[in-house]
């Protein structure tokens, strides 16, 4: 009898002592739990902020510099006829996300508005009239670049930014200046893209930096109890200054979460991991779509093909519209000469170094106002404004060359000597369109590089 219950008492035990261990470990799981769903929830919240960052960056630039296309038609051509100017500002707006209102002010007075219905008393207004809008086109001129105001109340419902943009005769010097150009970017549709609603519903959101002065500006989206319990901040850059975003948890969110965890953490946990594991893979795929949106090359830091092919066809359009021989431009076609056996030979970190170093010393060549972009592989395109003649154009291409071949690279001791074949076309009236450009240049260059395989041969 004694034994068997002896017996009994060990199973007892042992089922005490297991039910125990059990409950400690649910209840550690259970704050493990926890702790990963806060550290998670943070994470989270800094990747989905990010992605609105980006988003808001990548919009804003791009409605800039589809509307800079105007600036850069009356910089390179100030006695430009404008009698056309509803269906230049109409073009403009077609390919801006946001764009609601385009101004153009000689002088700091509006003589050019578009849409024209409801804004008729725009024309004829003096900025410096009106300090409200005085204080920011003084910003934009002493900064002599693109300057992002706002938000402001429109009159007709809605908020709205207003890229500033001074309008100079001679960049680079910008000691010439002509007047502003004004462009105002609805901000419904500009947080509607960026998908801020859709973040909204998982986490409080607020932005401050009013008249793009970051921390120092003032909030005008959301609560300041957003940046007080903030997961999450990121900072939104403009050309000059910029947003602060910030993210905090939802309240009901945190409830939510820890019902589950408290009735079946077992049974859902690594279902959510699964979905955290699936969101963050969602996150990325966002991330580097967004990526593919920039305009500039990830290796090199230069503008890549689309942020180049925007550029050249503005000009290509200015030259078309023009009888002046200032606004001609040249394309070169520069291409590195035996790349593949310098990546066949030291690897391709080597030729990473090339491309990174061929684009530094290209840069420094040339003047600011020229444009090097990356267009994949080891080719760049330059685009040399305000050139007339073929033999200005032949003296920078040797320029060019001298700068990029003249010193050897170093990389882990080896000496790698580069060379370019550089194909050039000067901007003709006979040239149809960019693409017969391009085109034109590459022939030239693949020419120039097949004179030197015979010669070597």
């Amino acid at each position: 009898m004694g034994y068997r219950l002896a017996k009994h008492w060990h199973v007892v035990s042992l089922f005490i002592f297991l039910t125990t261990i059990s409950i400690i470990l649910v209840e550690y799981l259970e704050s493990a739990q926890k702790s990963f769903l806060r550290d998670s929830l943070r994470s989270r919240a800094k990747d989905e902020l990010s992605i609105i960052r980006s988003q808001l960056e990548s919009l804003v630039v791009s409605d800039i510099y589809v509307a800079n296309g105007l600036n850069t038609l009356i910089a390179v051509n100030p006695d430009v006829d404008l009698s056309g100017w509803d269906l230049i500002a109409a073009s403009i707006m077609r390919k801006s996300n946001n764009i609601r209102l385009i101004g153009l002010a000689p002088d700091n007075v509006i003589s050019h508005v578009y849409p024209m219905e409801g804004n008729e008393r725009a024309i004829g207004l003096d900025y410096r009239t009106v300090p409200s809008q005085w204080r920011t086109i003084e910003k934009a001129t002493e900064l002599q670049e693109i300057y992002i105001a706002g938000p402001v109340e429109l009159v007709q419902g809605g908020r709205a930014l207003i890229a500033r943009v001074p309008i100079y005769l001679d960049p680079p010097y910008n000691t010439r200046y002509w007047g502003m150009c004004s462009s105002v970017i609805d901000l419904g549709g500009l947080f509607k893209d960026a998908g801020i609603a859709a973040f909204e519903e998982k986490y409080n959101f607020a932005i401050r930096g009013v008249d793009s002065e970051g921390w120092n500006g003032d909030l005008f989206y959301g609560s300041q109890s957003t940046f007080d319990a903030a997961l999450a901040v990121e900072i939104v850059n403009f050309p000059h200054g910029g947003w602060v975003l910030a993210a905090s948890e939802k309240q009901d969110l945190l409830n939510h979460s820890e019902w589950y965890r408290v009735h079946t953490a077992r049974l859902i946990g690594y279902p959510i991991l699964l979905v955290l594991l699936l969101a963050f893979g969602q996150i990325y795929r966002l991330y580097v779509v967004a990526n593919r949106r920039a305009l500039q090359d990830e290796l090199t830091k230069l503008p890549n093909r689309r942020y180049f092919m925007y550029t050249i066809e503005t000009y290509f359009e200015s030259a078309q519209s023009s009888q002046n021989d200032n606004v001609k431009f040249a394309l070169l076609n520069v291409d590195l000469d035996k790349f593949k056996e310098v990546n066949d030979t030291y690897g391709h970190a080597a030729g990473d170094e090339v491309l990174i170093a061929t684009a530094e010393r290209a840069t420094k060549a040339l003047r600011s106002s020229d444009l090097v972009a990356r267009i994949g592989g080891d080719e760049f395109l330059v685009l040399i404004p305000r050139v007339t003649n073929q033999s200005t154009v032949e003296i920078v291409v040797e320029k060019l060359k001298k700068a990029i071949s003249q010193t050897p690279i170093t990389f882990e001791n080896h000496l790698i000597d580069i060379d370019v074949s550089v194909g050039c076309v000067l901007y003709q009236p006979e040239f149809n369109s960019v693409e017969d450009m391009l085109h034109a240049a590459d022939s030239s260059m693949y020419e120039i590089k097949n004179a030197k395989s015979q010669t070597f041969d």
